[in-house]
Order: structure tokens, then sequence, then C-alpha cells
């Protein structure tokens, strides 16, 4: 999936607005992109400024998307904000053939490439119209629009795709982050996001870019908060649900402007790649101890990779075997069948058997009445699941080259389907299914760490085009 930029360019740096705007003054973005006021240049030449909306009768000038209101109102038609210029930034005008070919066949290049979906930036500010005939020219398998708020026409989904709803991620950070602790029976009402979005043509986010934030944030879910943003990320994951759900792995940032990790010099940035060498582990960011991020955790300059932190691969598993069946049984304290601040849930269709338990953590920067919860020890607790041992999937860095024998922390079931062994971590989440039960037997797949290694050169080589896609839009958004 790649982020793709079709509305605008960037808004000219201060040296072209103190040239003048009939002077082509270039600019440099991070991946060493020119542009100027109103113009962009390519392998064609200098585009613009007649690809761009502008106001009748002056090339240089366009309406503005009024803030906060985000209204338009010398636009024409008023109020149609497609054809203006948002937060100053250059507007393709979509409307002609020759900026659609131009933007298509940006598209067919990424498509060579082997990308299959998109996430369409400020794409309420591109007409359906518009949109749609640049983006169907190739099939994708999943297209969805940056939201914001508001229920979308009808037409635009069709015509277009899903959307971005970060409601539902917000409501989660706000279960685990913010609310109060007695309030955490209400994670069992975060069912969707925006009211005027339906689940089926929502794509749900924790965080994105966007988001980001200089300080550790709780009313904003970032890596930043540590722990505490890692079990929001496990939870999204293990809840059943939300049909497409989106994780984010970023780079850390000291400002809001930075690009990925990388060198710059002549002009442009190059970013590095998640594998420096062939043989070593990924350049990311530890899984966090703590919330927010310890001091030691603060000075991480890199990577974050969140999706690689501990059992982020494991509740993969999970959710592909869990999403969407109905909830059967609950604890929480509102039902006095658990402690203040604990929670858990069995899932079940009547074949599959799934069980999420967890327990709210603590935050040093912002403490909480309740203190120190502890560990949560499920002896006891009936889960319905069959008796044998299963790997805690919360815990399970990793799928690749597991073999079914062993697990960071593990869950062992009795024949009466009680918890024998068990234990939740405070601010972390345990999760298990039927198909995930250990075997004491040899697996008869053998993992091939040669055939391994050439996968995971591959993926970072991909990923690393990827960074550097991003990277180069962002040097123009």
């Amino acid at each position: 999936m790649v982020d793709v930029i079709l509305n605008h360019i960037a808004a000219p740096c201060p040296a072209a607005l103190q040239a003048g705007y009939t002077a082509v003054m270039p600019c440099v973005g991070w991946a060493g992109s020119n542009y100027g006021n109103r113009r962009i240049n390519s392998e064609d030449g200098w585009k613009g400024p007649e690809l761009f909306h502008n106001i009748l009768g002056n090339l240089m000038g366009n309406c503005p998307v009024e803030e906060p209101d985000f209204t338009c109102p010398q636009s024409e038609p008023p109020g149609d904000c497609t054809k203006c210029d948002f937060k100053g930034l250059p507007d393709w005008n979509t409307g002609l053939q020759s900026t659609r070919d131009m933007l298509a066949k940006h598209l067919m290049e990424l498509h060579d490439l082997g990308v299959t979906m998109l996430r369409i930036d400020a794409a309420s500010y591109i007409s359906s119209e518009d949109l749609a005939a640049i983006i169907n020219q190739l099939p994708w398998d999943l297209v969805h629009q940056e939201w914001w708020g508001g229920t979308p026409a009808e037409t635009r989904s069709e015509a277009v795709g899903h959307y971005r709803d970060q409601k539902y991620g917000l409501k989660i950070a706000n279960a685990l982050g913010v609310g109060d602790v007695k309030y955490m029976a209400e994670l069992l009402n975060i069912t969707r996001g925006l009211d005027g979005i339906a689940p089926e043509r929502a794509v749900y986010p924790l965080t994105f870019h966007d988001a980001r934030t200089y300080e550790a944030d709780r009313f904003v879910p970032t890596y930043k908060n540590g722990l505490e943003f890692h079990q929001q990320q496990k939870f999204l994951l293990a809840w059943p649900h939300g049909m497409a759900v989106r994780l984010f792995a970023g780079y850390t940032f000291t400002n809001m402007d930075a690009g990925p990790p990388g060198n710059c010099g002549n002009g442009q940035c190059q970013p590095y790649p998640v594998y420096l060498f062939e043989d070593e582990e990924p350049r990311c960011m530890p899984t966090p101890t703590q919330s927010p991020l310890s001091e030691q955790e603060k000075t991480y300059e890199g990577y974050v990779c969140e999706h690689r932190w501990e059992g982020v691969g494991g509740l993969v598993n999970f959710r592909q075997a869990c999403r969407g069946l109905p909830i059967s049984a609950r604890w929480s304290s509102q039902d006095s069948n658990a402690d203040l601040g604990h929670f858990a849930v069995r899932l079940t269709d009547g074949q599959q058997q799934c069980f999420v338990a967890l327990v709210r953590g603590d935050n040093k920067k912002f403490p909480n009445y309740w203190g120190d919860l502890g560990d949560w020890r499920l002896a006891g607790m009936t889960t319905g699941l069959p008796p044998g041992r299963y790997c805690d999937l919360a815990s399970l860095s990793t799928q690749r080259c597991w073999d079914r024998r062993r697990c960071p922390r593990e869950v062992l079931i009795g024949e009466d389907g009680m918890v024998v062994t068990g234990v939740v971590p405070q601010g972390d989440l345990l999760a298990i299914h039927t198909g995930a039960r250990l075997s004491d037997s040899i697996d008869p797949f053998v993992c091939n760490e040669d055939i391994v290694q050439e996968m995971s050169q591959s993926q970072s080589c991909c990923l690393h085009v990827v960074l550097l896609i991003i990277a180069s839009l962002w040097s123009i958004k």
C-alpha cells in the first residue's frame, strides 16, 4: 500500500515567495525534488502553472480553503473546495486530461512495481468524478481515502472506494489510555468508528503520520506513549470488530517536519534501509517497557517498526482466526467477575473458540488513582477451550519458523476448560484460540534459514522501495 498524493504539490518555500510569483525559483524537497511557485520539475521539464486550479485570469493565484471551518466561499461555484488550495498547497486541476494522464502514469509506475493498494491523501479535496477517472484505469485490491468526518456521498463510495476512519482507533485509545479504569467495560461498545461510515466501507487505523506529536500525548495514539500505545495496537488486532484494520510503522522524530532516517547531501536525502547489512537484525526500536517511553528509549533514533513489536505477529494469526466472532462471555469489574482494570472476553461460533484478557497499565507521566494493578493470574477462570497447552499469541513476535512446540508465554487449560496456569502482564494483553494449541511432537515443517534470509532481504528491498516512494511524496506534500 502506498500513500499517494494526487491533489497537490508543496507550497512554495520562502526563497520562492521572496523571488515573486512570476519567477521560477526552484525549492528542493527532502528527496531532491525541484519545485517552485505553482510549478514542479519532472523528467518532462517544468509543469505548471496552467495544470493547477487558478482564479480566472491569474495563473499564480487561487481560492483558499479557509480555516478553521474549512470552507471555500471564494470558489466557483461557492463552497466547492475541490478546486481550491488546501493550506496553501497548489491544487492540481484534475479536470484536465493532461493532468489526469500525468497522475495516472505515476500510478501505473507504482502498479508495475507491485503496489496493489492505495491510500489517497486529501481525497475529499478531489472530486469523485476526477478521482475515479484517474485511479480506475488499473485494478486495485483496495483503495481507501483519507477522511476526517461526515457522511460521504454514495457516489464517492461506488466510484472510488473505502474510507480512513480514525475515530475507531481514538475510541480504543480513550478506553485504554485516557478514560477512567472503572469504565473499561465500554471496550465492549467499540464496534465502529464514525456514524457516517459503514464498517464494511471503513479502514480502521490506530494511528497515522499526521497524528504525530512532539511529546507523549495520551489523547493521541503515538509510539511515544510506549507500552500504553502497544497495548492499544494489540487490542486493535485482538478485538473481533472492524473488518479492515491497518497497522502503522514509522520512524522516530524530534520535529514535525522530519523525514525518515538517512543521509542528506548535495541537495537530496537518501533514507537508510531497514536492514543495513545482510545478516543483521532490522534497525528497529525494541518493544517499549513502560509508559511513556523511558529516557533511554526516547533517545533511540531510526525506524520504530511498531508492527515488529512483541506479539503483533502472533496477533495477526489471532485476528485471522477470530475476527467477526460473537462474544459469548465476558469478565469485567462491572460484572464483579474481575478486579478493577481487568477485562476478558470469550469469542465463539460453536467451532472456533477464542479468549482475550488484558490488564490496564500505568503511566508514569500521567499518574492514575488506581496505581499499580500488577499481573493478572487467570488460574481458575473458565475459558471453554479444549484442554492443552496454548501459545499466548500476544507474546509471539513472528510466525516465521514457529514450530508450534514452544511460545514466549504459554497458557495451560485443564480438562474442565479452566485455566491451570496463565498470566496477563500489567499493561499487556493475552490471546489464545483453539488453533494455537502447542504440540510436543516435531512439526514436519522444516524451516530453511537460507530461504528465510532470502525472503527477509527481498522484503527489506521492497520496504526500502516503498519508503523511497513515500519519502519522495513527502517532499512535495
